[in-house]
């Protein structure tokens, strides 16, 4: 296609040959909107009204004249000077202008050509089409008359500069009023001289001299108007319309006013049957006119609002442009009673900002190269109505047309958050299940994801953890049934893997007044089970985030999460945010939510948690205001098919009555149709209404009011139904046929049909639910305060009377209670019968909600709560049995939440009120945690020997190293050549009494770590021979074991090998144990303290790890912080990159900080000292400002006061540590003598407390030739010797130093310089980096103080880049610093200094 230019009377002369009268239509409206395009440009220019012709912005005034333009300035820079319109063409009906260029002395003017308000008129306007090259008919094709670009050819041009200034500038009024002339001409195809013949006249009526011809009004013309069928202004036949043009141009009686220009352009235009919008945009235009005293309100004095005329006829022709013939069509037209549009009103930067997240996101869009994982939040806070979830609704349908991942989730009031959660998640993987009815197949591509997600989640967890998703997501199981093959293979009951799981029968056994324990192991430690479900969370993202495709994770209504969800949905974002370069995953994970602003505090949880993600993940707050006026009129003009100015006045009689709100302001608009205050007029073919009467309308102050009212006017049984589902919030339909429709509504499910129908409630499958939460609190509100409660309560009765078998179902139970659980507290509702009913089905509730299908142990909580506050007055006495479950259930659930705050009083009402000894063992030993986690060691320990007391094992109350030298001397032999298969073929243990002494035990050894380590061992052997002697438990057998190892390791050198054999048969039997997570989280320290001696450092810290991430799995936080603590101390002695491993231990502390773990924190707080203390970047190492850091003196008192020889350990090897290595030999010496004064046992690092205090002792005996000293050094010494016959990798070069600092001592210095030289070789060998560092840098001072200053300067700058590659900066630059010293002695003092 080539592009050419015609005047527009050639245009319209061609069009109205080959066009229909359809596409002649169409095209006059895109030439018109060009048109008017370009006359915005034009009359916006800030000065002048002047466009150059054919003119190159690179010309430039050699001289500036008059001094007001700069020379070389660009003539299209010039102040009032508008680019220029460009009228060369090569057709030739355009007539050919002069040069643009005159020269004139030494100074070049442009030819500037004007645009006037006589220029505006048909003859001047250029129409630029698209011609076809080659002609295959004579036909045209229609693409050659829509225009492309439309300019007036100005006719007057200005060559002096002094003409420029004098031109007149253009009045938008009087641009609109000629353009109503031009248009009108374009939409009636030249075909009249109506307006010509008006002003004709009106001129001669100025003079006095009009005569006028009386020919009487027309009839009107009865067409279709929607026929827009060419009529031939020539056919005098055409009696009605040749009436029409003469009534308009004439009239007899010279008293009676002439119709405006715009009245009779208006019917003319109407007469030739062109759609109400063109005749309206006309006459509105020709309204303009200057000086017309009957200006109307609708006048167009805006080129903008032309514009804005044209460009909604041609975006939707179906609304703004054709008329709708019938109120039907009309009303369909508004989408207020039938269809939802979907468009949004005033909130195009809202979703602009979220495009644009989509587009960063996006794998096509334009980070989709970048190798990084992107992470993105965006949350929408904003009043109830203010239009959240249509944002929302807009954007999720667009991310679902580009195959972006979604899980969706809508919190309401009634339904638990976390319930709504894994229904979402549920939800999510559902959608992958092949479904043969629906066509549902899975791509290659996406299988492979789904195949993948599969087994990546399975071998992240533990069978229980399988097991639990499982009943937490059906869909996952159905989707995976490989998945519950794993778990049926290595299920075991719940009795010995500690689950809630097997409930099956839960509500038969309450209703039978029946006890049933939640359970008789042990529950875990405190916040388990919370820790457990956020870790299967945490993987669940993880892994939906490697499908390969973005991923939406969008969470509504978020002002009615509770704590704990929100701590899922921000600590799984934040635990994936660190992702990059994922194999699988392209683009991101968008987080997309929404609450009420004016419901949230700002220093509420909500708020908190949004701010914890702001570190990791780009986080955008949108404020969702209530719509302005002008979005209002916007709304308006939409819904009704008119320009804007047609309802402005109607806007703000909405707008002052609904003050923006979205959902007011639509029903508010419904409201007044079906009122008929507002009509579709078939004549007018347009939405009538009397703004007076609407302004007449009271309406109340707020839109549940105003909802109220609506509701009220639906027919009785309608009302009564939604009563119902109003206690719900959302209702299945079989929980409709239980509540038994006598009682309530007996056309129930007809009348929710009806609701439908009005647009209150939706209907997807089976389930009813409110279209938006306001017309559900509006529908509450309707039902009087005095009779809620007694409707909630006949619900809840309904649902669990009507047929017993229904108490027996656990979901329904849950119903039930919910309904009853509102009305409990008052008075008189209940009898005393109904009270112990409810309160056993609160029971059944809670223990359901505990389950592994649920996991909702807040939830649980509520439920044993409310049936506690259902018991009779004496329960302990006429209901024992059943308050003791409750009060045990209640513990049971906030001990595993983490919510300790009430347990303490809950628990000494079980004590104080048990009847036997039995009865307060779940208690004791809640107690006994509840006291740990309360850093309470010591008192937890006197409470789990007093109960081990009872029952029948005691142990002595003061613990030496020589009775535990004894038992080991007795345990040896019997351990001797022991195998996993010794060990299962042992009878299983099955003395009740026995196995509460074995759990008891277990739980002890976890806390004499902290309190009395040599108490462990004693423990530990205790539990072996029960072992050997009542039979096996896979349970706490495997600890003692492990114990013992290590208890072996401790306490006999020569039982060192004998250690590591019982470590591996118990590592053997928990890898084939179903507990296998749960056992590894516990006892993978013991295991790395026993396996250091004898396997390399390196390998063990991945053990650690691995104990880490299984206690992570099963959800104890405890042991992972143990494990965690452990590979971090660990690591400070074997890591190769001293800063990085300084920047994990930092996310190590804000975790342990996060979860409260004050214990844990300390310790870790100690080894970060050691890191700073060598690296030297105390004040920028990213510590949460919030947490208060302490310094290893600090923590030393600490653990003084409170007599953890536990923290004592650790703080004395970080000092020594950092004292031997800044040469601080007396203060590292002195560290090490008082902690073994007030450390009588032993601990896993005390090998580095030998190596520091040998290097110190050996360095001080040089010193101050003091044999206390030498003595000390050669006991390190000979402690090394005997270590590196267990591990040459781990001690070797350890010893060698020690060693060769030894041979120093005695004077032998070939022999030392051999040693140094083996011990650096040794530590390089075996990738010890810092071992290696220091061996040079003691080298390079042994070859200083000998004389060989050039070769101790070599190794010490050896030291000093070996310091820097691992990190030490302060401690490299320590010896860069002693290095200048001795440059500078030696430079003062000659050679001979040293």
């Amino acid at each position: 296609m080539a592009q050419s230019t015609i005047s527009l009377p050639d245009w319209i002369q061609r069009a109205r040959v080959f066009l229909s009268k359809k596409d002649y239509l169409e095209c006059a409206i895109i030439i018109a909107s060009e048109l008017t395009s370009h006359l915005v440009h034009v009359v916006n220019d800030e000065h002048l009204n002047a466009s150059f012709s054919s003119m190159d912005s690179s010309h430039s005034f050699s001289k500036g004249p008059r001094g007001s333009h700069h020379v070389g300035q660009p003539v299209s820079e010039l102040p009032g000077i508008r680019k220029g319109v460009d009228s060369s063409s090569n057709d030739p009906s355009i007539d050919s202008k002069p040069p643009p260029w005159e020269s004139t002395g030494g100074c070049h003017l442009p030819s500037l050509i004007v645009v006037q308000i006589e220029d505006i008129v048909l003859k001047n306007v250029r129409v630029s089409v698209e011609r076809a090259k080659t002609k295959n008919s004579k036909m045209p094709l229609l693409a050659e008359f829509r225009a492309s670009d439309v300019k007036i050819q100005p006719s007057t041009s200005y060559s002096e500069l002094d003409d420029i200034f004098a031109i007149p500038q253009l009045s938008q009024q009087d641009v609109c009023f000629a353009l109503g002339k031009l248009f009108f001409d374009l939409f009636s195809e030249c075909e009249s001289s109506l307006l010509a013949d008006i002003e004709s006249k009106n001129n001669e009526k100025s003079v006095g001299d009009l005569q006028i011809e009386d020919i009487g009004p027309s009839e009107e013309k009865n067409s279709t108007p929607t026929d827009y069928g060419r009529i031939d202004l020539n056919d005098e036949h055409d009696d009605d319309f040749q009436a029409v043009k003469r009534a308009l141009l004439s009239s007899n009686d010279p008293t009676v006013s002439q119709p405006t220009k715009a009245i009779q352009a208006n019917d003319y235009l109407q007469a030739r049957n062109l759609p109400l919008s063109i005749c309206r945009l006309i006459s509105d235009l020709l309204g303009a006119e200057k000086g017309d005293p009957y200006t109307p309100d609708t006048a167009l004095l805006s080129l903008e609002e032309v514009k804005h005329d044209l460009m909604h006829m041609i975006s939707s022709p179906e609304r703004f442009l054709y008329d709708s013939v019938c109120p039907r069509q009309a009303l369909d037209k508004t989408c207020l009673f039938s269809h939802v549009d979907g468009k949004l009103y005033g909130r195009e930067n809202e979703l602009g900002i979220l495009m644009n997240m989509v587009e960063h996101i996006s794998p096509h869009g334009p980070t989709s190269q970048r190798k990084e994982f992107s992470y993105e939040a965006a949350f929408l806070g904003g009043h109830s109505g203010s239009g959240k979830s249509s944002i929302i609704k807009r954007v999720v349908s667009h991310w679902k047309v580009n195959g972006w991942s979604m899980v969706f989730c809508k919190f309401d009031r009634q339904t638990s958050p976390l319930s709504t959660l894994l229904l979402a998640f549920d939800a999510f993987f559902g959608q992958f299940i092949p479904n043969q009815v629906d066509g549902i197949n899975l791509g290659r591509n996406l299988q492979h994801a789904v195949d993948r997600i599969s087994s990546s989640i399975v071998n992240s967890i533990d069978s229980d953890s399988v097991h639990q998703l499982c009943e937490l997501l059906p869909s996952f199981r159905r989707l995976f049934p490989s998945a519950m093959h794993y778990v049926k293979h290595n299920s075991i009951c719940s009795i010995q893997n500690g689950s809630f799981a097997q409930h099956s029968n839960i509500g038969a056994s309450c209703m039978n007044g029946t006890s049933q324990t939640v359970n008789t192991s042990s529950p875990g430690n405190v916040g388990s089970g919370r820790h457990r479900l956020l870790n299967l969370f945490q993987i669940l993202f993880k892994e939906i985030c490697c499908t390969g495709h973005p991923v939406l994770i969008c969470v509504e209504d978020l002002q009615w999460a509770d704590e704990f969800t929100m701590d899922i949905i921000v600590q799984s974002v934040r635990s994936n945010s660190a992702m990059s370069e994922v194999e699988y995953a392209r683009g991101g994970m968008l987080l997309l939510g929404s609450f009420r602003d004016n419901e949230v505090p700002e220093d509420g949880f909500l708020i908190g948690k949004i701010k914890l993600l702001e570190p990791s993940v780009n986080v955008t707050m949108l404020s969702i205001s209530e719509l302005p006026l002008q979005d209002v009129d916007y709304l308006l003009s939409f819904k009704f098919c008119v320009p804007k100015r047609y309802t402005r006045d109607l806007a703000h009689l909405v707008y002052q009555k609904t003050r923006g709100n979205p959902i007011f302001v639509i029903e508010f608009i419904r409201s007044i149709i079906q009122r008929n205050l507002v009509t579709f007029s078939v004549k007018s073919r347009r939405w009538t209404w009397d703004d007076t009467t609407i302004d007449l309308q009271m309406i109340s102050e707020g839109v549940v009011e105003f909802l109220t009212k609506k509701l009220k006017q639906l027919p009785s049984d309608v009302i009564e139904a939604l009563k119902v589902i109003s206690c719900f919030g959302q209702v299945n339909v079989s929980t409709i046929h239980l509540l038994g429709f006598v009682d309530f509504v007996p056309n129930m499910l007809e009348s929710l049909e009806s609701a439908v129908k009005e647009g209150i409630v939706e209907r997807s499958g089976p389930i009813f639910a409110f279209c938006h939460d306001m017309l559900q609190e509006s529908t509450y509100s309707i039902i009087p305060p005095n009779e809620r409660k007694p409707l909630h309560k006949m619900i809840g009765m309904n649902l669990v009377i009507q047929d017993p078998q229904n108490a027996n179902n656990p979901e329904l139970c849950t119903l039930a209670v919910d309904q009853i659980n509102i009305c409990k507290d008052v008075n008189g509702t209940m009898g005393h019968a109904e009270r112990a009913l409810f309160a056993r089905l609160n029971l059944a509730a809670g223990k359901h909600s505990m389950s592994t299908k649920k996991s909702n142990f807040q939830r649980a909580r509520g439920y044993f709560e409310a049936g506690i506050s259902l018991l009779h007055a004496d329960h302990w006495t006429k209901q024992y049995t059943l308050s003791l479950e409750l009060y045990e259930c209640l513990v049971v659930s906030s001990f595993v939440d983490g919510k300790v705050e009430a347990v303490s009083s809950r628990l000494d009402d079980v004590l104080s009120n048990a009847r036997s000894f039995n009865d307060t063992l779940k208690a004791r030993e809640l107690l006994a945690k509840y006291l740990a986690s309360q850093a309470r060691y010591a008192d937890a320990t006197d409470e789990v020997l007093n109960i081990l007391s009872c029952l029948g094992e005691s142990f002595p109350e003061k613990m030496t190293a020589s009775l535990v030298a004894n038992e080991i001397s007795t345990m040896a032999p019997m351990l001797e050549g022991m195998t996993k298969d010794k060990i299962l073929n042992l009878p299983t243990m099955t003395d009740r009494t026995k196995l509460q002494a074995m759990k008891f035990m277990d739980l002890l050894t976890s806390l004499s770590i902290f309190s009395s380590p040599m108490l462990m061992n004693l423990v530990s052997f205790r539990m072996t021979r029960l072992t050997f002697s009542c039979g096996y438990s896979d349970q706490y057998s495997i600890p003692g074991l492990m114990f013992m190892a290590q208890g072996l390791e401790k306490y006999s050198d020569d039982n060192i090998w004998l250690a590591t054999q019982l470590t591996r048969v118990a590592e053997s039997l928990m890898k084939d144990n179903p507990n296998a997570h749960a056992l590894r989280a516990r006892l993978a320290f013991m295991m790395g303290s026993v396996l250091l001696f004898v396997e390399p450092f390196q390998s063990v810290v991945e053990k650690l790890m691995d104990g880490y991430n299984s206690a992570t799995i099963v959800g104890d936080v405890d042991n992972a912080m143990n494990c965690g603590l452990s590979y971090w101390g660990l690591m400070m002695f074997i890591t190769s990159d001293l800063m990085e491993g300084q920047k994990e231990l930092c996310n190590f502390v804000h975790r342990m900080f996060e979860r409260k773990r004050i214990g844990f924190l300390h310790s870790a707080m100690s080894y970060f000292d050691g890191y700073t203390a060598l690296i030297g970047n105390e004040d920028s190492c990213s510590i949460n400002a919030g947490i208060e850091m302490k310094t290893n003196k600090q923590l030393k008192q600490i653990a003084e006061q409170t007599q953890n020889s536990f923290l004592m350990h650790q703080v004395t090897v970080n000092q020594m540590y950092i004292h031997c290595y800044y040469r601080e030999y007396l203060s590292c010496a002195s560290l090490a003598e008082n902690y073994h004064i007030i450390q009588t046992a032993k601990r896993t690092l005390d090998f580095m407390v030998i190596f520091f205090l040998g290097i110190s002792a050996l360095n001080l005996a040089r010193a101050s030739k003091e044999d206390k000293w030498r003595t000390i050094g050669e006991g390190a010494m000979e402690s090394m010797e005997r270590l590196v016959d267990c591990s040459t990798w781990n001690f070797e070069n350890k010893h060698i130093l020690l060693q060769a600092e030894l041979y120093y001592l005695d004077g032998r210095n070939k022999m030392a310089k051999l040693a140094y030289q083996a011990s650096i070789s040794s530590a390089g060998d075996h990738k010890f980096v810092q071992d290696q560092s220091l061996a040079c840098e003691l080298y390079g001072i042994f070859l200083v103080e000998n004389e060989e200053a050039e070769g101790g300067l070599e190794q010490l700058q050896i030291a000093h880049d070996k310091y820097k590659q691992w990190g030490a900066l302060k401690k490299a630059t320590d010896v860069m610093n002693f290095m200048n010293m001795i440059k500078s002695a030696s430079m003062s003092f000659g050679p001979s200094l040293f």
